[in-house]
Formats: structure tokens, sequence, C-alpha cells
């Protein structure tokens, strides 16, 4: 029985139909996140972090196919709703603010114009209305002069800006689950910063679920309650975020954490090799080639999620044969 305070996925599968084969972009993913909180999805590139977003969405196009799993919002599992109905709940339930601001806003449409039909492609209000809404959202965002900013199109504004407007038309209907796509990748640390957390205080106003996909662990660390880490499509680990940061449990998750910058570092400290191809995923823990701490157990089966402690899961045979790795390492 799933309950409606939360958004809820599922054994989440989403598998793109090749030339080549079948790339298992994101293989079995589950996870909860409660009204009010950020869960945080990191990982390298090419990991299944946004497929996963667009999944939750219901954007994910041929040759992208949904093959299994539950995706449940307010009692309904999204990933069996008609098309129609689930064209009508993006915007009032759920929304999905990608990457690149200016690929996303239309560039011969001022913002106000933009904005406005947002609001009246869900709400039978007038005109008038929709755009005061309008008006008062770029307000909260802390955006200046907002009436001017109506009038304005998307390239006479900074990416800054741009990017606040595109956050303002996620939020006009306060929807109940708001999914970033890397939302400050292009955005010096100044505006970053300033926009984080403007959207950590309209989260906390508005009491949304909030699934933040990106690769900086900063912003994970400002903005998330839990973490979800993903390698070659599953999540290996999960935790509270600041559990994760002191004790992590993977040792992907531990090589990812030593691969971020830090104040007085002499170098960087990489991840050696590269990840598995999707099209060809083994059945073996799909880290074991990069691993510094692999042991002969790592071979032949795909390690389960196991319980570290309160919240805190790990898919790693070291924690399923804690007794054969003090072995090994004798």
């Amino acid at each position: 029985m799933f309950s409606t305070s939360a958004l809820k996925v599922h054994n989440l599968s989403t598998h793109f139909y090749t030339r080549q084969g079948v790339v298992k972009a994101v293989d079995g993913v589950s996870f909860t996140v409660e009204a009010g909180h950020a869960l945080g999805l990191v990982g390298e590139s090419g990991c299944g972090k946004s497929v996963t977003a667009l999944s939750i969405s219901g954007l994910v196009k041929p040759p992208g196919r949904i093959n299994s799993g539950e995706v449940w919002l307010n009692g309904r599992d999204l990933l069996k709703t008609p098309p129609r109905e689930l064209r009508r709940l993006r915007g009032r339930e759920i929304a999905l603010v990608f990457q690149d601001p200016l690929a996303s806003l239309n560039p011969v449409l001022s913002v106000g114009l933009q904005l406005v039909e947002t609001v009246l492609s869900h709400e039978k209000v007038s005109a008038g209305l929709a755009k005061k809404m309008a008006v008062v959202q770029l307000h909260r965002m802390g955006l200046p002069d907002p009436d001017r900013l109506m009038r304005c199109y998307p390239l006479e504004l900074s990416g800054g800006m741009c990017q606040r407007v595109l956050l303002t038309m996620a939020l006009l209907l306060h929807p109940k689950v708001l999914i970033l796509d890397e939302p400050t990748t292009a955005l010096d640390t100044t505006v970053q910063a300033q926009i984080l957390s403007e959207l950590k205080r309209l989260q906390e106003e508005l009491k949304m679920a909030v699934i933040l996909v990106t690769h900086d662990m900063g912003v994970i660390a400002a903005m998330a309650d839990s973490v979800a880490v993903m390698y070659a499509g599953s999540i290996v680990e999960r935790a509270p975020v600041a559990e994760l940061f002191d004790r992590p449990a993977h040792p992907y998750t531990r090589a990812l954490l030593c691969s971020i910058p830090r104040f007085g570092q002499e170098a960087l400290v990489p991840i050696k090799g590269q990840p598995p191809s999707l099209l060809n995923l083994p059945d073996e823990c799909a880290f074991l080639p990069r691993c510094p701490e692999a042991f002969t157990a790592c071979r032949g089966k795909r390690p389960p999620l196991t319980t570290v402690g309160p919240g805190h899961t790990a898919a790693c045979h070291q924690l399923c044969l804690p007794a054969m790795v003090e072995v090994s390492k004798r």
C-alpha cells in the first residue's frame, strides 16, 4: 500500500532499443521522496540520472521505453496514467526543470507570454489573473522589476535570470514534486548560491518533494536531505546526506568523494578506468573492473542492497560477506 504523502519509485527500468542492442539506461531503480524533502541523485555522466528523471515525468521518447516499474504520486501510478491525463498532471502535480534554460524557453516569445500560457494551459482563469500570478512568482524567485521582465525575451536575459524564469514557470502551479536536472551547471558560483538559497526557501515554504539530479556534490550538500548514488543504471548507495559524506559505504561513493577538489589539496584523485557499456552489463558488480577493494566474491553475482545503518543501504559484496573480506585481506 503506497502513501499519498510522497513520490515513490519502485523497480523502474528504462531501456533504449538501438541497432547495436538494448541500452539498459535505468535498471531496477527504487527510492522514495517525502513531501518537503530533497533527494540528490548523483553519479558520473551516463549513469542514468537524467533518464530516471525523464521516466518519472513520462517524457521518454523512442527508441526509449519504460519496461517495468511503478511511479506513485498521490495514490496514482504515473506509468499507468493515460497520456492526456499525464499531460494535465505535468506542471500541476510534477514539474521538471532542464539543465539549459535557453534551450527550454522559446526565444521568439516574451517571458510574460510563456508564463501566462503555462497558467492558462492548466487553470481556468483570466489572462489578467494569470499575469498577476506570474509577476508574484517572479518576485518570489528574487528577480528585480518583474513587470519589466515580463516584456523581455529570453535572449535579453543572463543565464542566471533565464534559469530563475524557468524555475518560476515550474513553480507557478505549486507542484508537489519538482525535478531539477543539473539546474545550476552553467552558472557562476555566486548566481548558483543565490538560486539554491531561493529554491531551498521555496521548497520548505511549499512543502515540495524535490529530486535534484547533479554530479556536483557541493550542490548536494547545500540542498539535499538524502542522496542516492547511481552507477551503470542502478542505485548502489542510498543514505542521509550527512551520513553519506561522513561514512560512505560503497567503494564507488568513496571514489566520487575523493575526486572532489578540496582547499589545500595538491592533486585530484581520479577514478581509474571507464564505466561499463550499458549495452552489455555484466552479471556481477558493475564497478568491479575499477574497484580498488575488489576480492574473489565480487565475481559472478550482483551484490544486493544491504542495510548499513538507519536509512543507509549500499550494494557491495564487502557488506554481505564481512568475514570473507577479512580472510581475503590476510
